[in-house]
């Protein structure tokens, strides 16, 4: 079983205006191949052949799987340029070579090429160049090397500085509803006495104010932005506990249970306004950290499961994957 990685050579196959057919196959078994071969990484190089099934499907085949391909510029041969520009939609690691400037064309002009001709010499420089550049590869395999990689990586910067744009202000919302809901929470807390104080005089008063939990729902529900396991716990608990509180402000507002919810409500939420001011704290530290480009992501998004029998469940399925 042959493990080499692949080096796919894209360079023409008939006459030229520089070179016979059998030049270029001097050209590729004397010079290229060598070059590829010898580098000591543990390459096995080949090139494009000429019948015309193989140009529809084996070279397809062959520009997608290759783990680097050297397209040979000399004399813009068309099937060349065809198949380079394939493999630039396709992949990174392309290696352009020529055997002078003036084959260069314009729109490949800021990108390196190497240079070869069949002088001794120059060889062996040629041999040292594409060992370097096979090694550079090996460091950075998805650096990009062509206009549509360029173009690619230049639109998802756009894309990424939209996506993050859009994150910041989800994020602003959460800390401004946090921010309110400690105001209202106060508010509740003050109506609650005012409640009881009305209550002594036959009279009733009750708060028409609700939690708001929108945004933490958005964060919970589309995770824009992937938390830690411990500060998604938090954000999930203020979800469950608004729900709640929300369901009791209801009966209160019904007349129904007033003085059990006024009970629980100044029971529970002076220790949940320590909650959520923590949680404002947090997140606002957090959306400047992003903002800034100073928060770093878990490298994994974080999966919260509600029983024993579901983590088991999902570290059966994982170790079965493995």
């Amino acid at each position: 079983m042959n493990n080499k990685k692949k080096c796919f050579v894209l360079m023409p196959f008939s006459e030229t205006r520089s070179c016979t057919k059998e030049k270029w196959t001097e050209i590729f078994e004397y010079v290229i191949k060598p070059a590829v071969e010898e580098s000591g990484l543990g390459y096995d190089c080949e090139r494009s052949v000429a019948e015309r099934e193989n140009i529809i499907k084996g070279i397809l085949e062959a520009l997608n799987s290759a783990n680097v391909v050297i397209a040979d510029l000399t004399d813009n041969n068309p099937n060349v340029f065809y198949e380079l520009g394939v493999r630039h939609t396709l992949a990174n690691r392309t290696i352009l070579i020529a055997q002078g400037k003036k084959h260069i064309p314009f729109d490949l002009g800021q990108y390196p090429v190497a240079f070869y001709s069949e002088s001794p010499a120059k060889i062996v420089e040629f041999k040292s160049e594409i060992k370097k550049k096979l090694e550079d590869i090996e460091k950075n395999p998805e650096r990009s090397d062509n206009p549509v990689a360029d173009f690619l990586r230049d639109r998802n910067v756009v894309l990424l500085s939209v996506e993050k744009s859009a994150n910041v202000k989800k994020l602003c919302a959460l800390v401004t509803e946090l921010s309110y809901n400690i105001n209202y929470l106060d508010k509740i807390l003050d109506t609650v006495k005012e409640s009881q104080q009305a209550r002594q005089k036959g009279q009733c008063k009750v708060s028409p104010l609700r939690f708001s939990n929108r945004c933490l729902e958005s964060l919970l529900f589309d995770s824009y932005i992937i938390l830690t396991e411990d500060l998604l716990s938090r954000v999930k608990f203020i979800d469950e506990q608004i729900n709640v509180i929300n369901s009791r402000l209801d009966l209160w507002q019904e007349g129904n249970f007033a003085k059990d919810v006024e009970a629980r409500l100044i029971a529970t939420l002076p220790t949940f306004k320590e909650t959520l001011t923590s949680a404002l704290q947090d997140f606002a530290k957090l959306e400047n950290d992003y903002q800034n480009d100073n928060y770093q992501e878990p490298k994994e998004p974080t999966i919260l499961v509600s029983t024993t029998e579901h983590v088991n469940m999902l570290k059966e399925i994982i170790s079965l994957q493995e």
